[in-house]
């Protein structure tokens, strides 16, 4: 093989990994309640399709780099924050410092810091510590935060 034909042939399997990359990234609206990426986000995260007091879903995906960022935040009722704490197996915090924190989270108009701070958290850990998942719920909005995420 030539130089110029190793040169080529070494951009073009650069590009199609950058592409396949691209492509297999999630896909979500982070700007745009309720769309059909976010609800596909919903189910994905938490097993069942948003039942009908889930509104106001926005979805956001990092998964770029080695580590991964997933945040989602909508409306539910108690009893749909039951089902996803039970499908998950997450556990409730018993002080402010057990579990991980919120400081992760990308700033977003929908992700209200001040309202997460005074929410009930419910979280885990893989057995490594190097995955986690957490919750937050304000009973009075009813407003959810999750983050799940790779460290």
């Amino acid at each position: 093989m030539s130089k110029d034909g190793g040169a080529i042939w070494f951009r073009s399997i650069v590009v199609t990994i950058l592409l396949a990359t691209l492509v297999a990234c999630t896909d979500y609206d982070h700007d745009v309640p309720d769309t059909a990426p976010n609800l596909r986000g919903f189910e994905r995260h938490f097993g069942f399709e948003a039942p009908p007091d889930v509104t106001d879903v926005y979805y956001f995906a990092d998964e770029m780099g080695v580590d991964v960022l997933y945040q989602l935040g909508f409306e539910a009722g108690p009893e749909t924050v039951t089902r996803i704490v039970k499908e998950l197996d997450l556990t409730q915090s018993t002080s402010a410092s057990d579990g991980p924190s919120p400081d992760l989270a990308y700033e977003f108009p929908w992700w209200d810091e001040q309202d997460v701070q005074r929410a009930t958290r419910y979280w885990k850990s893989n057995a490594g510590h190097d995955y986690w998942w957490a919750l937050w719920y304000r009973a009075p909005t009813q407003r959810v935060y999750y983050l799940e995420y790779s460290l």
